[in-house]
């Protein structure tokens, strides 16, 4: 498998279509060969097409799940390890063999030491936990490994579809923005194993980082105290002690955000000192005051200076199209690389497509314009001319329902017994697990989930195709007389 993960692989309908992106991104379930049972050993071995996930514990409970209780802001606080640490020092094992079905007896690619904790946020209630790992050495120290074929890094989540019955919105989603945009994080199925039980099928994610051959390019060489890459996240405070460095106190937050940060998620704790985090806070608090002024569409100080619009407005499209309801006001991802200006990267789609847990979003209605930075760049008509048809463009193409259509099932027929193993595993979140209100949206089987997004999707775009030239109200100059010259 490793070696078909270098393969370019091509979709020949799509070459007609204008697209941004040159390179190809790597899809997956278009792998050839599919899974083909072993006629080698008997029928009750664990037999599998994908690569195998191994971690062992040696039976310690893994730190990071909710207590139930609050700290005195408020704020969620999550379980530790017996002697008070965030993380717990296991190993990651991975089994991925070249053109060939995995098993668990089967030579491994790699034994890695890592730390390993509970990730995510609602995630983290499910019986089917998420995982972010980092590998290190035997000293402790950070080590980078290729995993199934994805380039070299030493942080790795660990995504297990759970309140998604569907099973595909996150790689379908990432993928999708991989294939539009200059980067999306990649992914790839797996079947996990821990402490030798099965649990199921779940996505290795890159996280969203700097990286040295892939991810981004955030400049880990700096010197002296101007910060030319970083990468700045938008999350709940929740979340600050373990994975970001700085909250920066950003006008951003206290005006559009008052229960999120802005916080610095790279440079980390060890490189990010203050002279370079204070030429990252000057460097946004820039941004911020020629956004968020009645200049921000002048020659001068438009935003267009400070950020790639199209990114912008390719973030916008594909978080609208998908009702993805954490898109600018949770796991917003707001990067610089060196030499360039800011771009969003998507993460997380696991509420989208209506799977929000307390409230139904129907196939009606924009919403993006309203989150941040986006509701002063709406304010300007081009920008908004700009999102129509980068719309219309992705709907004869990406966005298309014969496209997305095509993309889950053949994804579904791929993962074969893969997925049937995980619904089988999980049988009881498709049972008895139905936590989305009104209770009406909750569905019972794979099937169920497969059409229900379908239908959900058919029904966007349907309404999309003949709403999304609404937003030109919302940058009509009689909305914005105060600020448009």
């Amino acid at each position: 498998m490793t070696a078909i993960l270098l393969l370019l692989i091509t979709i020949p309908v799509l070459a007609a279509w204008n697209v941004k992106k040159e390179e190809v991104r790597y899809h997956q379930h278009l792998e050839e060969p599919g899974y083909t049972p072993c006629t080698e050993h008997r029928d009750d071995v664990f037999c599998t097409h994908l690569p195998i996930v191994l971690v062992n514990t040696d039976g310690r409970e893994i730190p990071g799940a909710l207590t139930g209780e609050t700290d005195r802001f408020g704020e969620a606080l999550y379980t530790q390890t017996a002697d008070g640490m965030d993380y717990l020092k296991g190993s990651v094992t991975v089994i991925d063999n070249a053109e060939v079905n995995n098993h668990l007896s089967d030579a491994p690619d790699f034994t890695m030491e890592s730390l390993i904790r509970i990730r995510g946020h609602a995630s983290r209630k499910f019986e089917k936990s998420p995982y972010l790992l980092k590998f290190v050495d035997d000293k402790g120290m950070d080590r980078e490994m290729e995993v199934m074929g994805m380039d070299a890094h030493h942080e790795w989540a660990l995504y297990g579809p759970y309140l998604d019955k569907s099973l595909v919105r996150n790689y379908m989603c990432c993928n999708l923005a991989g294939s539009i945009m200059d980067y999306a994080p990649n992914v790839r199925w797996c079947e996990v194993f821990l402490n030798g039980e099965y649990r199921g099928l779940y996505l290795m994610m890159e996280t969203i980082t700097n990286g040295k051959t892939g991810r981004l390019n955030l400049n880990e060489d700096y010197k002296g105290t101007e910060m030319e890459g970083y990468l700045l996240r938008i999350d709940r405070p929740t979340e600050t002690d373990l994975e970001t460095t700085r909250d920066i106190y950003s006008f951003t937050e206290r005006t559009n955000m008052p229960l999120e940060d802005v916080a610095v998620r790279y440079p980390g704790k060890s490189r990010l000192t203050p002279e370079l985090a204070h030429s990252i806070e000057m460097d946004f608090a820039r941004f911020e005051k020629a956004l968020y002024s009645y200049d921000y569409d002048t020659e001068l100080y438009g935003y267009w200076n400070w950020v790639d619009v199209d990114n912008f407005a390719d973030y916008y499209v594909i978080n609208e199209f998908t009702r993805n309801v954490d898109a600018g006001i949770f796991s917003t991802y707001l990067y610089k690389e060196v030499g360039e200006k800011y771009k969003l990267c998507v993460w997380d789609f696991n509420n989208a497509f209506d799977n929000y847990i307390e409230r139904e979003f129907d196939e009606t209605g924009l919403t993006i314009y309203e989150k941040v930075f986006f509701n002063m760049m709406t304010r300007d008509e081009d920008f908004c001319e700009k999102i129509i048809d980068r719309y219309h463009e992705l709907r004869e193409s990406y966005l298309s329902d014969e496209y997305l259509f095509d993309y889950i099932d053949e994804t579904i027929q791929w993962l074969g017994p893969a997925a049937e193993r995980n619904c089988l595993r999980w049988a009881s979140a498709y049972t008895d697990y139905a936590p989305l209100t009104p209770a009406r949206r909750n569905v019972h089987s794979l099937d169920e989930a497969i059409a229900q997004l379908k239908t959900w999707i058919h029904r966007r775009g349907e309404w999309l195709d003949k709403n999304i030239d609404a937003l030109r109200a919302v940058a009509h100059p009689s909305r914005n007389k105060e600020y448009n010259h």
